[in-house]
């Protein structure tokens, strides 16, 4: 954990990404959330960019997620929110590739 906590110091932008199970993120995404704890406040001024995909067809049944990942980056000095994709409908390995989420996702990359 170490080495990604280096990592997430040294960079200028962070995109997060995570598949929402049950209207939350998964427990991987949270426990890495959790982990920095010990050397959040050294995670500045970041551009911050969220990635959220669930079978579910509805924008809002990832907000819960969303409003997650919003309260881990308010405790970040100097973060900055730029984007959000929703992946919505990937029920299915393969299913998010036919989603405007991909158009979305390559648009937004081309502006980091």
């Amino acid at each position: 954990m170490a080495e990604v906590l280096d990592k997430m110091i040294a960079v200028d932008v962070i995109a997060m990404a995570t598949p929402v199970y049950f209207y939350m993120m998964n427990g991987q995404m949270k426990t890495l959330i959790d982990r920095t704890y010990s050397r959040y406040t050294k995670i500045s001024n970041k551009e911050m960019y969220f990635i959220v995909t669930a079978a579910d067809n509805r924008q809002q049944a990832m907000e819960r997620t969303v409003e997650g990942f919003r309260g881990f980056t308010s405790c970040l000095p100097g973060a900055r929110e730029k984007g959000i994709i929703y992946g919505t409908g990937a029920w299915k390995a393969g299913d998010i590739k036919r989603s405007q989420a991909m158009t979305q996702a390559y648009e937004m990359g081309k502006k980091v």
